[in-house]
Order: structure tokens, then C-alpha cells, then sequence
């Protein structure tokens, strides 16, 4: 091969090589897809939602006097205010009749009274002082104040005619009486077999203090059995000396003292513990 043909040979080669490269760029071209477009964020929004949503309220209807705006304006020349109607002329004061004042009445002129004269006290003599005082002393005297501010009290009469002596209160004052006596009827010594079955039946005489007025009588015995007959007059013995040990009596009610039946005579029964 010459060096002509060597070189048409190399051009021809060079010349379907470049035609090569740009078929094959063309096909890659159209193989590849376009590139996307940027992406845009959309955020939905409730209110904006509903106002978009909502018909357009209609257009409030024109005030009087201006006419509806077509469009922005920069500036709107303010409109002039209303002049004030004429004010209703004054009536003349001669066609109003001035109303008459009323009289005040004038206070009455009031004239000071003349100052009275100080009243001297009386000039009492020494003597005759001490005697006056005497005077109302005696008409106010004990007697007269005595009652005053206290209630009237019954009399004593009529307190022992309210008060009565039941069974029940001479129950209360049996066992007064013989709680006091118990530490004395402790004291005594059965004198033998069988003396504890004595009943003895013992009167007392009392003073108003609780204090005896005569000395314990003995005035009956239940009892008594051929086996304690000899210790019947020792039991008697002890039961007086029981209450003689053990008086004066505490805490008696006073207002049943000397009423019928009361604990001023008050008779009650004794034995020996058994």
C-alpha cells in the first residue's frame, strides 16, 4: 500500500470514528430521562382552607352622600363636616315674666337671758347640823330598811309543814346513820355462839347537830333462842356503845329534823356481824 492510500485510509478511519462518538452521545442523550424539577412544599392550612372555602361576603352597600370605591386610591380627600343648624334665637328676657322671690322670714332676733342669780346655801349653824343628820338617821333607821331587796322568806312553821318524813327518806337516813356507826359496830366482840342472830331495836334522842340529847335506849330484841339467851343483855350493850363511840351524827337533812316522825327521835335495829 502506497502512502496515498495509507493516508485516505487513516481520514476515513478518523472520519467514522467521530461519526461513531456522535451517534453514540445522541443515543445516550435520548436514553436518558429529563432531569426532575425542583419540588415545592405545599402545607395545609385549616383557615386558610375554610376562608378559601367561605362565599365572599357581598360588598357593604355604599354610605350616603360617597360614592362606592372602584379601586385603591392614594389619597381620599376628606369630606366636609355638616354645619350645625342655627340654634333657635333666645326668648327676650321682657316677654318671660321674672318669677317673684318669696319673702324669707327673717329669723326673730332672740335676746339673751339675764343670768339668774346664784343661790347661796343656807348658813346652818354647828349644832343645828349634827342634829339634822341625827333626824334623818332615825327615819332611816334598821327597822324601816329591813326586807328591803330580799325576798320574803317562809317561816319556820311553814317549812316544817312542807317538809315531810317518807319512807323513802327514812330509808336514806337509816343507811346515813349506820354507815357512820359501822367502824364502832366493827370494834365490838361477839361474846359467843349464836349472839349475832340478836336483833336488837335501839331508839335515839338527837340534837339538831347530829349529837345525842339522851343516852341510846334499848326497846325490844328479836331473836333470842335457848342457845345466845345468855349473851342478850352483853348484845345490848354493845349496840349502845355503838352509837355513843360513833356520835355526833354528820350530814343529816335539817329541814326533816323535828317534823312528824322526823330524826330527832329515830329508831332503828342492831346486830352483831355475823
Amino acid at each position: 500500500m502506497d502512502r496515498a492510500e495509507k493516508t485516505g485510509f487513516g481520514i476515513s478511519l478518523a472520519a467514522h470514528l467521530a461519526l461513531l462518538a456522535v451517534l453514540s452521545l445522541a443515543l445516550a442523550r435520548a436514553a436518558l430521562p429529563p432531569p426532575p424539577a425542583d419540588s415545592i412544599e405545599v402545607s395545609f392550612v385549616d383557615r386558610v382552607a375554610l376562608q378559601s372555602a367561605a362565599p365572599s361576603p357581598a360588598p357593604a352597600p355604599p354610605e350616603q352622600g360617597r360614592a362606592p370605591e372602584t379601586g385603591p386610591t392614594e389619597s381620599a380627600a376628606p369630606t366636609p363636616a355638616p354645619t350645625p343648624a342655627p340654634a333657635p334665637p333666645a326668648p327676650r328676657q321682657a316677654d318671660v315674666a321674672p318669677s317673684p322671690e318669696r319673702a324669707r322670714p327673717q329669723p326673730a332676733e332672740t335676746r339673751p337671758s339675764p343670768p339668774r342669780p346664784q343661790e347661796t346655801p343656807p348658813r346652818t349653824r354647828p349644832g343645828t347640823e349634827g342634829s339634822a343628820q341625827q333626824t334623818r338617821r332615825s327615819l332611816l333607821g334598821p327597822d324601816l330598811l329591813r326586807g328591803i331587796g330580799r325576798d320574803p322568806s317562809p317561816s319556820r312553821d311553814n317549812r316544817q309543814q312542807a317538809a315531810t318524813m317518807s319512807a323513802q327518806a327514812a330509808a336514806s337516813i337509816a343507811s346515813a346513820i349506820a354507815r357512820q356507826v359501822q367502824p364502832c359496830a366493827d370494834q365490838q366482840v361477839n361474846p359467843g355462839p349464836g349472839a349475832e342472830r340478836i336483833r336488837t331495836t335501839i331508839n335515839l334522842r338527837l340534837n339538831r347537830d347530829g349529837s345525842l340529847a339522851a343516852r341510846p335506849r334499848v326497846t325490844g330484841q328479836t331473836g333470842i333462842d335457848d342457845e345466845n339467851r345468855r349473851y342478850a343483855a352483853r348484845v345490848a350493850d354493845l349496840a349502845i356503845a355503838t352509837f355513843v363511840g360513833c356520835s355526833p351524827l354528820r350530814g343529816l337533812p335539817q329541814e326533816l329534823y323535828d317534823v312528824p316522825r322526823g330524826w330527832a327521835n329515830f329508831t332503828m335495829n342492831y346486830s352483831l356481824p355475823g
